[in-house]
């Protein structure tokens, strides 16, 4: 039964930043986003992270974490399904063209992590646990229960 819940969080994870906006504005207040540039999806560095983001789905999940792959051809979702998302303005709003990583994007829509591949997903855990939002919903949450 856990690994179908597993599995479930994985799925969701990957897949659920399907849009059909055009920026990543929808997500302000409601998301994290991770965005992976690279400009090849098939890059050994993009799959070693992106195989690092998959070990830890469960609590990117738990931290209202979307994920996005993105080169200069398009913006992909983690199942590499494109998005109607635009590369150009995402990459010229985040002054990623000459940059290959990682980039975490808070709630408030601002960069707060910004690395070369690769990134340890404990930093990004970390890192967002830290943050004044992450911490109120951490409080809400021990309420509820």
């Amino acid at each position: 039964m856990r690994s179908i819940g597993i599995f479930l969080a994985l799925a969701f994870f990957f897949s659920s930043s399907k849009v059909l906006s055009q920026n990543l504005e929808s997500y302000q207040w409601k998301n994290r986003v991770i965005l992976l540039k690279d400009t090849n999806l098939d890059s050994d560095w993009l799959q070693a992270q992106l195989k690092r983001l998959k070990s830890s789905a469960q609590e990117l999940l738990e931290r209202e974490v979307v994920l996005f792959l993105v080169n200069n051809k398009g913006v992909y979702d983690g199942m590499l399904t494109k998005t109607e998302l635009q590369a150009d303005s995402i990459i010229t709003k985040y002054g990623l063209s000459n940059f290959e990583g990682l980039v975490l994007i808070g709630k408030d829509g601002t960069t707060k992590l910004k690395e070369e591949f690769i990134v340890h997903t404990s930093e990004i855990i970390e890192l967002i646990d830290s943050m004044p939002m992450r911490k109120t919903e951490m409080s809400d949450t021990k309420k509820i229960d």
